[in-house]
């Protein structure tokens, strides 16, 4: 035992790489194979240095190298594969060396030389996963670089790692300007639906929301067919392949044929959509016909195809979206359903619109990181916009929005989704006292989104938006009817249950928080807000007294990474409350590092300045006790 008690250990980046078909190339030609190998090398491993990291070891074709960052374990492997793509230009097809990659974070014993533990084996194994050409990397990376970098990832479902007793989720990395290796099978993710749907309507709801790029962009104002970057593809253009059956009984075409039908049907009828007709994409079922082609021949700029199996009372459903210009898979899905519930499911609220808002979203990141920077019309800037409102930013990046908002309407005036953008961006701004003139940035705001629900009225975030203002007003009973027209008109508007929970609070209803908010979290799961979503909950057990659930909710909003100074006013209220006088002491330390100078008395001035409600008052004062008793300054 004390001989374990010295082991050193510590938090690391851990970067696993080997080259896919290296046996095969040294039985072709070894010493062409050693020569290129070392060449490669000689540029590559130059790499991990720059970028703060420490090579560990390169046995034959192998790297394994740790660093005290994930982040910049993610940046040196997209270098080392875009590096790699560059050198492999003008090599024969079966010469070409493509490193696989793994990237774990995780817990490593280490000594002078060498590290070791389950960190280096789940970054070992995962490297074996990763497509050539590609990264690999598990959940705890992702969950700290999400939002952190300008790359894609792509959820690629849970891993049984060998010798690794618990799953592990992992993420494929999309790099820039990488093509995907001819052959190369998509990951997928597989969920089984415990809830029961129709497939069909599933499905389509899912296409629904792609196609709109989620919530933001239903209004047909927004396309116009304009092109975003010199292709001949509108934005947002689709066609629905036919589905394969793959039952292995052609008497089940039919079933196949129904989904791809119903779905072009759907997606036609929504509004600024261009979706190729159910004839025309016919003529290209049973053949194999390279996506690129499509898109050429066709003019759209995504093709969705996909599969139908029916085994016993199982149907499952597969279904990928390809980029038409350069091949690659941006999202797939696998999907099984009770055939037997298929007549008589009606739970809209389930699979199909968790998945429709997390690919809506990252639709609409694609659109804005392939937006054009140089001469960008008003709707290349909005979707830059979005995209950047989409990833939960921090003050810099915010304004940054607004900055983009702002020239889209000054090409655009009428542009009601850069007006929301605008509202929506200014509204966080005046949330988080970012800006002094508080009063003037929601001013703003109110003025930006009535202008565009007179431009679009059944735009659902901007009744979502004109809420916000309504509550950081103080007028929540209007609030509250607002967020009801917002879910009204988009049931699956996940911040409006949230923020109308946040409303409830306010008026002394903080028990009828928790339902609405605990929704939202089943709709979008892995929402880039789920720091806030967590807060509120912590801030509803906060008013209600119960600091047991404060703190778990609380810390689980903090454990995201992302700060909010009223988490840790909360955390350091509740375990004051508790009598954990050193948690709470530290959690004050905290709060002061985001919010430097706070007082009690700013604290108890935050909340009579917030909300007049006789029951929110006398709870938000047992809040503004708990601060006192944890140690955060008078004046």
């Amino acid at each position: 035992m004390a001989e374990e008690r010295l082991l050193n250990r510590r938090l690391a980046a851990i970067l696993a790489a080997d080259i896919a078909g290296y046996s095969r190339l040294m039985h072709e030609d070894e010493a062409a194979t050693v020569r290129d190998l070392k060449a490669h090398q000689s540029v590559i491993l130059p790499l991990i240095g720059r970028h703060g990291g420490r090579i560990i070891d390169t046995a034959g074709d192998g790297i394994l190298a740790e660093f005290p960052s994930v982040i910049a374990a993610t940046e040196c492997a997209v270098q080392i594969q875009t590096v790699m793509a560059e050198r492999n230009e003008g090599v024969p097809e079966h010469r070409r060396m493509r490193f696989r990659i793994g990237i774990n974070l995780g817990d490593v014993i280490h000594d002078d030389a060498r590290i070791y533990g389950d960190g280096i084996n789940i970054a070992a194994r995962l490297e074996t996963l990763a497509e050539p050409g590609g990264v690999l990397v598990s959940s705890t990376v992702y969950d700290h670089v999400r939002g952190k970098l300008p790359f894609t990832f792509v959820d690629a479902g849970e891993r049984q790692l060998k010798n690794i007793e618990q799953p592990v989720r992992t993420y494929r990395v999309l790099i820039p300007g990488v093509a995907f290796t001819p052959g190369a099978a998509p990951f997928i993710r597989t969920i089984t639906a415990d809830r029961r749907r129709w497939i069909v309507l599933g499905l389509a709801a899912l296409l629904v929301l792609l196609a709109a790029g989620g919530a933001w962009w239903v209004s047909s104002r927004l396309f116009p067919g304009q092109r975003a970057d010199g292709t001949q593809a509108p934005r947002l253009s689709i066609v629905v392949l036919p589905f394969t059956n793959l039952s292995g009984d052609p008497n089940q075409d039919y079933f196949a044929d129904g989904v791809t039908e119903d779905l072009t049907t759907d997606l036609s009828r929504l509004a600024g959509s261009f979706v190729i007709s159910r004839n025309t994409a016919f003529t290209f079922k049973g053949k194999a016909v390279d996506a690129r082609q499509i898109g050429r021949e066709l003019g759209v700029r995504y093709v969705l195809e996909g599969s139908v199996r029916r085994t016993g009372r199982t149907v499952r459903v597969n279904a990928q979206l390809i980029d038409a210009g350069s091949g690659a898979h941006l999202w797939a899905e696998q999907m099984d359903v009770d055939q037997g519930t298929l007549t008589t499911s009606q739970d809209n609220f389930g699979i199909a619109s968790r998945l429709a808002r997390t690919l809506s979203v990252e639709l609409v990141n694609v659109e804005g990181r392939r937006a054009p920077r140089a001469n960008p019309d008003a709707v290349d800037l909005t979707m830059r916009g979005w995209s950047i409102l989409n990833a939960a930013p921090q003050q810099d990046d915010t304004k940054r929005s607004v900055t983009l908002f702002e020239d889209a309407l000054r090409i655009d005036p009428d542009n009601s989704q850069a007006r929301v953008g605008l509202a929506h961006a200014l509204t966080l701004i005046h949330r988080n006292r970012w800006d002094p003139e508080r009063a003037l940035i929601l001013a703003r705001a109110d003025e930006a989104v009535t202008r565009a629900i007179a431009l679009s009225p059944n735009y659902a975030h901007a009744h979502y938006v004109k809420a916000e203002v309504l509550a950081l007003s103080g007028r929540f009973d209007a609030a509250l009817a607002t967020y009801d027209r917002a879910i009204a008109l988009d049931p699956n508007h996940a911040a409006a249950y949230v923020a109308r929970g946040r409303s409830l609070i306010a008026i002394g209803r903080a028990a009828e928080t928790v339902a609405p908010v605990e929704k939202a979290i089943r709709l979008s799961p892995r929402d880039p807000d789920l720091f806030i979503w967590y807060y509120v909950l912590c801030h509803a057990h906060t008013h209600l007294a119960r600091d047991a659930q404060a703190i778990e909710w609380c810390l689980k909003s903090t454990a995201t990474g992302k700060s909010f100074w009223g988490a840790w006013t909360d955390l350091a209220s509740a375990y004051a409350w508790r009598g954990q006088k050193a948690e709470a002491a530290a959690a004050v330390a905290e709060l002061l590092k985001v919010r430097p100078g706070f007082t009690v008395e700013q604290l108890a001035q935050d909340g009579s300045g917030y909300s007049d409600n006789p029951t929110f008052r006398k709870e938000f004062e047992r809040i503004v006790e708990g601060a006192r008793k944890a140690g955060l300054p008078e004046r």
